[in-house]
């Protein structure tokens, strides 16, 4: 490792020790890799207990990816939730007026590439393995279930996981790759795209939409901009599933 000075959003230069390629690779790379096995295990229980096989990885997400990151970020801290904004970058607050002009237009971004994009994603899934997918949800489930299954993965997938995600990808693991300015911006967008190994379609259109997101958030220095987008990209898609069931 090597040493480096971190800015924080006070001003205040910390020392930080930038990662090595082997420990930011493991770092970004082998907790998803581990969800997505505790996906395919959990998947079997799913189809036993009548529910879709996809809520297997909800769960992964919920008793795995997220106590990981977390675990990781509390380590960092000396295993103390005060000291955890000591190893964060990037917390600057922000008016509530910025949220206002910035969360719409990273909305319309959003669905702007999952249109234009939506043919690549049908031949790249069509070429993938599907033995190595979670299968679909093809199987039709009770409405109630379903609804049931569609809040749990709302507060899972569309607010905690999202927000831990940022605060260990972009506030802990961004100021500490081994390279800086826009290759960090680039190879932190990568990394965050290549670990999502059960959406192989979505990789085009989560590393763009990373790189915009990352340059947002490195422009007002606030990791809070990137947790609310997030947050709010990934709810959307859940909500809408939700509405199309009630309706």
């Amino acid at each position: 490792m090597t040493t480096a000075t971190l800015t924080l959003a006070r001003g205040a230069a910390q020392p930080i020790r930038r990662l090595g390629w082997p420990a930011a690779l493991a770092l970004h790379l082998l907790p998803a890799a581990a969800t997505f096995a505790a996906a395919f295990a959990l998947e079997p229980l799913m189809r036993a207990w009548h529910l879709p096989p996809q809520f297997a990885l909800t769960l992964a997400f919920a008793f795995v990816l997220t106590p990981i990151e977390a675990g990781l970020l509390l380590r960092a801290a000396g295993w103390s939730w005060r000291r955890l904004p000591d190893v964060l970058a990037f917390k600057r607050k922000l008016p509530m007026k910025l949220y206002l002009m910035i969360l719409p237009s990273v909305t319309a971004m959003a669905i702007g590439l999952v249109v234009v994009l939506a043919p690549l994603e049908e031949r790249i899934l069509g070429v993938y393995p599907r033995s190595w997918l979670l299968p679909p949800d093809s199987e039709a489930f009770p409405a109630g279930t379903m609804v049931a299954v569609l809040l749990v993965t709302l507060l899972v997938d569309g607010l905690v996981n999202p927000a831990v995600e940022e605060l260990y990808f972009r506030a802990y693991l961004l100021p500490r790759l081994p390279v800086r300015g826009v290759a960090a911006v680039v190879t932190s967008a990568g990394l965050f795209a290549a670990q999502h190994y059960w959406q192989p379609e979505k990789l085009v259109f989560v590393f763009v939409a990373q790189l915009v997101l990352i340059a947002v958030m490195l422009r007002l220095r606030s990791v809070r901009i990137s947790i609310a987008a997030h947050c709010l990209t990934n709810s959307l898609a859940i909500l809408a599933s939700l509405a199309a069931l009630l309706t």
